[in-house]
């Protein structure tokens, strides 16, 4: 009878745990996009999706150092998702989630970005500056082409009007 009484507390003890990894995790989830999904985070998206340059160096120039309010917006947008990127990495939360609550508006991000990104990595940050950024956003290309194999198609057009 105690044997039984042992295996059942344990059994009980081990699905109350899950339970609450399980919910721990959709509250981190929650807490790292709340700001992104609020107003002001979405002002800020949009900025960040229109600030423009003619190459790195320009964009630099425009929105550097010398431009702390833009230099802000961008650089805090980007390493929001840096931080997530590490949050997946250490498996403190599932990709699916994640990208069910938006996380799948890095992939634009990511797109217009990533030559900036990969220039600072040269000029003055190191090839590991923003690596979880692409790994979050990667992991996020994987699941939509999962869900809309034609969102490629959609994500090169926009590219090409974004170039033009």
């Amino acid at each position: 009878m105690t044997a039984t009484s042992v295996s059942v507390a344990a059994i009980y003890y081990i699905f109350t745990l899950r339970i609450n990894m399980k919910a721990r995790e959709m509250e981190i989830a929650h807490l790292c996009l709340s700001e992104t999904i609020s107003d002001e985070g979405l002002q800020r998206f949009a900025t960040v999706m229109t600030m423009e340059g003619k190459n790195a160096e320009d964009f630099m120039e425009k929105y550097g150092y010398l431009n702390p309010e833009m230099f802000g917006k961008w650089t805090s947008q980007l390493f929001s998702y840096e931080t997530r990127g590490i949050l997946l990495k250490s498996k403190v939360v599932d990709a699916e989630k994640l990208y069910v609550l938006g996380g799948y508006g890095a992939i634009r991000i990511w797109e217009k970005y990533k030559d900036i990104i990969k220039y600072r990595r040269d000029a003055e940050w190191g090839q590991d500056y923003m690596s979880n950024f692409e790994f979050y956003a990667g992991e996020m290309m994987k699941i939509k082409m999962k869900r809309d194999a034609s969102f490629k198609d959609k994500l090169e057009a926009y590219s090409r009007t974004m170039e033009s």
